[in-house]
């Protein structure tokens, strides 16, 4: 299987927010026109980054609530929600499935059968892709009768069908940014105390990865769609909660991104971005 590569992390926003960005976005970022998803339920906008990785601002259309029903994050909270992988080839789901067969036994997760995804950009360009979504493992078939959402929890698979810079449009007006933002440093999944080896064992898996421990942390290497000059390959760090905020969002929530941190160039400046959408926001770190 080709290295696993972060695609791009998931933000739902008020759809107000989505139409008429806040500051926290546009001070901070350059954003690249989405468009609306091929189930007319959900729209998108990007924040694309020169190392090919982005974040997806969503919304459902007008807040709708009957759009939530039966959708994959029809129940989620505004803020991180979930965050895909991706390689530069088509996805070996046959490979997939066996590297984390010995894995995923204890947390049940296994990987549905790819399927088309799409979106109609705002100039009427067609992007269609491929997705590869988790679910419980005795739901994971061709034609599963009722799979088991685990979306958020462990990371799913784009993979492109027309080419990825049709879905991902990394030229030097979307990718400059006021921030300085250059692509992602490192994100922060929060899991169960009681868990945190199955799920580090099962993202190895997944990611086809090692994991390093450094300093009471646990962290797992990825790589990016593009090798920017100067840019490092960045993190995934699976923690389990210490603060009474963070066990109460596991809690309420479930495993799943609740911090991201982005590397900025020489002009860019450390600091953090905290997005009040939320009882815990969102919050976006930047590094040098």
């Amino acid at each position: 299987m080709a290295p696993a590569q972060i695609d791009h992390v998931v933000i739902l926003l008020p759809y107000k927010d989505l139409i008429n960005p806040p500051a926290w976005i546009t001070e901070n970022f350059a954003l690249t026109p989405g468009g609306r998803h091929s189930d007319g339920r959900t729209e998108n906008k990007l924040i694309v980054f020169k190392d090919g990785t982005y974040l997806e601002l969503i919304a459902f259309i007008n807040d709708n609530p009957s759009l939530r029903r039966d959708h994959p994050w029809g129940k989620k909270h505004y803020g991180f929600i979930d965050f895909a992988l991706t390689t530069p080839r088509e996805l070996d789901y046959a490979g997939l499935r066996g590297r984390i067969n010995q894995k995923s036994g204890r947390l049940a997760i296994d990987y549905a059968y790819p399927v088309d995804g799409g979106r109609q950009r705002p100039d009427g360009v067609e992007v269609k892709w491929k997705v590869t979504f988790p679910v419980n493992q005795a739901t994971a078939s061709p034609h599963p009768s009722a799979p088991v959402n685990r979306r958020g929890e462990i990371p799913f698979w784009c993979n492109d069908i027309t080419p990825r810079n049709v879905r991902v449009d990394t030229t030097e007006e979307n990718t400059t940014h006021p921030s300085g933002a250059l692509g992602i440093a490192q994100f922060t999944v929060l899991v169960p105390k009681s868990k945190v080896d199955r799920y580090v064992d099962l993202y190895s898996s997944i990611m086809d990865t090692q994991p390093v421990r450094v300093f009471g942390t646990t962290r797992l290497p990825l790589d990016t769609p593009i090798q920017h000059p100067g840019l490092v390959k960045p993190w995934v760090f699976v923690e389990d909660p210490t603060s009474e905020e963070e066990k109460k969002r596991v809690a309420e929530r479930g495993p799943g991104i609740v911090e991201i941190a982005l590397r900025v160039g020489t002009e860019g400046s450390v600091g953090v971005a905290r997005a009040p959408i939320s009882e815990q926001g969102i919050w976006i770190h930047f590094l040098k």
